[in-house]
Formats: C-alpha cells, sequence, structure tokens
C-alpha cells in the first residue's frame, strides 16, 4: 500500500511537471511570435509621447512671443494699406 501511494505521488508531480514545462514553453513561444507587434506597438506609444511634448513645447513657447509677432503683423498691415491708399490717391 504504501508502494502505491509513493507512485501515485511519483506520477502525479511527474503529470504537474510536465503541464507547467508545456505551459512554459508555449509562453515563450507566444513572447517570440508577439515580439514584433509588442515593439511596434512601444515605438508608436514613443512616437506619439514625442509628438504630445513637442506640440505643448510649441503652444508653450506661442503666448509670449506671439504678442510681440502680433504686434510687428499689425504694423506690417498698417503700412501696407496706408502704401495703397497713397497709390490709389496719387492715381486719382
Amino acid at each position: 500500500m504504501l508502494f502505491e501511494g509513493v507512485k501515485l505521488l511519483f506520477v502525479g508531480m511527474a503529470t504537474v511537471l510536465l503541464f507547467l514545462s508545456f505551459t512554459i514553453a508555449l509562453i515563450q513561444l507566444v513572447s517570440r511570435l508577439a515580439r514584433g507587434a509588442v515593439a511596434r506597438e512601444v515605438e508608436a506609444i514613443r512616437l506619439e509621447r514625442q509628438h504630445r511634448n513637442l506640440a505643448r513645447q510649441q503652444s508653450a513657447a506661442l503666448p509670449g512671443a506671439g504678442a510681440a509677432d502680433v504686434e510687428d503683423d499689425i504694423v506690417v498691415i498698417a503700412a501696407a494699406v496706408g502704401a495703397y491708399e497713397a497709390e490709389l490717391l496719387a492715381g486719382a
């Protein structure tokens, strides 16, 4: 009776060992198959973060420089309108 118990113990442990070995091999296979897709996804996430950071930096840089640019634009437009009106009056 003791011998049958020990035999059952070894058969059960061998079954568990084989099942776990098969599971580990299957997980490694799936990992190798998915490696390319994971690399592409990680790269896409990295590019998206860079794009967001760049957009954030550009939007942060615009308000300070934007006021001076708007004033310069107004001066240029006013000068262009004045030159156009002077040309119209000179031609009439």
